[in-house]
């Protein structure tokens, strides 16, 4: 079952907002998210997340309170949806704030619950999240789209196939190596024994 979270970053574009939502799925906000999907008239299913920024007022039963402050809302709210049922989430609104709110976002993949398949919709481009237990990642690519393949954990053996450079089984790091790839017009494969976060830019 797929779900779209909404963050309370900058408000997204028209752009980001119709390739996260192609499909017809359930919204979910995440603290001020909630209200922004709102105010763009979008229909949310749930607020979530520790509310200290969100107007509860307006959300009454449909707002549903996540405590442990150890975690990230959206972290938490990965969590939440996986528990009742979602395990492919798209996330919007995810831009703006210091770039200690833009590392918790991306720290937020190491987090998300086992096999789910995650994807952060930025105006510049989609960061995956590929995994030994979602299936890894797959995708067909233009001749000279831009992607990279960064190790959330280090990985003993990663592999890139269908990119203009590859990797084989290879060891990889959070590091630089797997900065600016470039599709060959055919599929990309990618997999690893480790959580990897891969960004596909945009336009070419």
């Amino acid at each position: 079952m797929k779900g779209v979270l909404w963050c309370n970053g900058v408000l997204p574009s028209d752009s980001v907002i119709d390739r996260a939502l192609k499909e017809r799925v359930p919204i979910f906000g995440v603290d001020g998210g909630a209200d922004k999907a709102k105010s763009m008239g979008f229909e949310v299913s749930q607020a979530l997340g520790d509310m200290d920024s969100i107007d509860e007022s307006s959300w009454g039963d449909n707002m549903k309170t996540l405590e442990n402050q150890e975690m990230s809302d959206l972290s938490k709210s990965l969590e939440y949806v996986n528990s009742i049922g979602i395990t492919e989430v798209d996330v919007i609104g995810v831009e703006g704030g210091d770039y200690g709110h833009v590392f918790g976002v991306m720290a937020s993949m190491t987090e998300a619950p086992l096999g789910m398949r995650l994807r952060m919709h930025f105006e510049s481009g989609i960061l995956h999240l590929s995994s030994p237990t979602n299936g890894g990642f797959s995708e067909h690519m233009p001749l000279g789209q831009k992607f990279s393949v960064f190790a959330l954990t280090p990985s003993k053996r990663t592999t890139v196939i269908g990119g203009k450079w590859s990797l084989d089984n290879e060891a990889l790091s959070f590091s630089t190596r797997g900065l600016s790839n470039e599709g060959l017009g055919d599929l990309v494969k990618v997999s690893s024994d480790a959580p990897l976060a891969i960004f596909v830019s945009e336009s070419i």
